[in-house]
């Protein structure tokens, strides 16, 4: 891995602790409905998503926050979803810390674990047959 790649890997592990912090402080402060740290998980999240080509989807969940910076969203686009305001993309039909991007190749948080695995069968299937150089 370049020196470069590692110290994006690591300031982005950096800010999504401290955002954890600043959060999970609001949600324990009732100012949130919900929030789900990543605290211990940084590197396994923000890791696999490196390692993957931004043409390639990401299907994580709720403990995967590292994954969705690495792919360029902003604290600002995490925290309009958590407080479900006017400028959430999907309009507070998500649960909290649910987001994700078409165009960030993101697919939507989901609470039920494991069901990705499935999903991820399905995307890859579908770039299989589309001649697509893809992987999910």
């Amino acid at each position: 891995i370049e020196r470069d790649d590692a110290e994006q890997i690591q300031a982005v592990m950096v800010r999504l602790s401290e955002f954890d912090k600043v959060f999970n402080e609001a949600q324990r402060q009732g100012r949130i409905s919900f929030y789900m740290t990543s605290r211990g998980e940084e590197a396994c999240s923000v890791g696999s998503a490196a390692a993957l080509s931004s043409a390639d989807w990401l299907l994580p969940q709720y403990r995967e926050l590292g994954a969705a910076m690495w792919r360029g969203f902003s604290f600002s686009d995490v925290a309009n979803q958590l407080a479900s305001n006017s400028l959430d993309p999907a309009q507070g039909r998500q649960l909290p810390l649910h987001i994700g991007s078409k165009e960030k190749r993101f697919m939507y948080v989901k609470s039920t674990l494991g069901t990705q695995c499935p999903h991820a069968a399905g995307v890859a299937f579908a770039a299989k047959l589309r001649g697509k150089d893809e992987v999910a």
